[in-house]
């Protein structure tokens, strides 16, 4: 793997974390941090914002250039991303988003508050969020002048 392959994987991870730390704070008002096991504690908030589910959602962004590079049998799409991998990210990014939002319900992780949208009993905001954040993402690095570079 070349250096502007990682290059690539490193932006993607990286932007993923960001777009999903704003995502994180915006849609933190749709939670209810006055019910266990959430807090209404700023100490509390920053860490688990940052590091917990913002840290945790660009290991996730990861996994699917994994799993998508498995697909493709290399890593070479990364370099121009087509439609099909766009999809493959929101289609995994849904799917994974089900999972963990079911855990959360089932293992009682966190509760929605009253303005949160549901679909089938999951918040809307989580169930879209990975799918676009790791779309966003990727297009952003195939988009910002990397084409000139490599």
């Amino acid at each position: 793997m070349n250096k502007s392959i990682i290059s690539r994987i490193l932006s993607i991870v990286v932007i993923g974390f960001f777009l999903n730390l704003l995502w994180e704070v915006l849609h933190s008002l749709l939670y209810d941090w006055d019910k266990a096991p959430l807090i209404n504690n700023i100490y509390v908030y920053i860490p688990r914002i940052v590091f917990f589910a913002s840290g945790f959602d660009a290991f996730w962004i990861f996994t699917f250039i994994i799993w998508n590079s498995l697909f493709h049998r290399g890593v070479e799409w990364i370099k121009v991303p087509q439609k099909r991998d766009y999809l493959t990210f929101a289609a995994i990014g849904v799917i994974t988003a089900i999972f963990i939002e079911l855990q959360a319900i089932f293992f009682n992780q966190w509760e929605y508050n009253e303005y949160m949208p549901l679909v089938f009993g999951i918040g809307l905001t989580p169930l879209i969020q990975l799918a676009l954040t790791s779309s966003i993402s990727l297009y952003l690095v195939s988009h910002l002048g990397w084409k000139k570079k490599l």
